[in-house]
């Protein structure tokens, strides 16, 4: 017995145009038909042009009568409920936001789906833009972390979306300069001991201000 399974695929770049256009999603179609995909197993989002084009689509996609379906972060974000029997999810490209990478996965990730386990694909290219924008996510989402917890003493931080990046980063990151990927780790080290020296500073404080004052008051 085949069993049908669906896979989801997200990107917001590179959109269908049609007109002999080339654009992600086409190439995308034409490599699983080469496979021997059935063309009516394959779908785009942006062709349910209605709510209830949608519907109607998301409800072939439950029932496995479409295998295969592509869309953007935009077009399959919240509101999309097709998981039942998908079995991967395809990261294309990275957005600029980590909220839109968990709103990617929370179409599948979520209750509803028959399956146990699920795939998460991410695909980069080596020596190209990638590096920097899962970085520029990663180091929003390490902020973001730090705003939210109450383990970390850092209760601020400075607005990363407004960083610039200079020509030289952005031609070291294409021709695959091995020392970005240094400084990035490096980076990363000095931030994880600039918060633990903050956080030994304020319990040095705190002992201090017990010492002074409660101690005393105790005895």
């Amino acid at each position: 017995k085949l069993e049908i399974t669906s896979k989801s695929y997200l990107s917001p770049l590179s959109t269908p145009k049609g007109e002999g256009v080339f654009s992600v999603y086409d190439d995308i179609r034409d490599k699983l038909l080469t496979i021997g995909v059935p063309e009516n197993e394959i779908a785009y989002i942006h062709d349910a042009k209605t709510e209830a084009q949608k519907k109607d689509l998301f409800a072939k996609v439950r029932a496995g009568q479409v295998r295969v379906l592509l869309g953007s972060t935009q077009r399959m974000g919240a509101g999309t409920n097709c998981q039942q029997k998908l079995v991967a999810l395809h990261h294309l490209d990275c957005p600029w936001r980590p909220a839109d990478l968990q709103q990617r996965e929370g179409r599948i990730i979520r209750q509803g789906n028959e399956n146990a386990e699920v795939d998460i694909y991410s695909y980069v290219t080596e020596g190209t833009f990638d590096a920097y924008l899962y970085q520029l996510v990663e180091r929003k989402q390490k902020f973001i972390a730090q705003i939210m917890t109450s383990k970390s003493p850092v209760r601020s931080a400075e607005d990363v979306d407004e960083q610039a990046l200079s020509y030289a980063e952005i031609k070291a990151l294409c021709a695959g300069n091995p020392l970005i990927k240094e400084k990035m780790d490096l980076d990363v080290q000095v931030a994880k001991l600039k918060v633990l020296k903050a956080d030994h500073q304020s319990q040095k404080f705190r002992l201090q201000d017990k010492l002074l004052t409660k101690f005393p008051a105790d005895i």
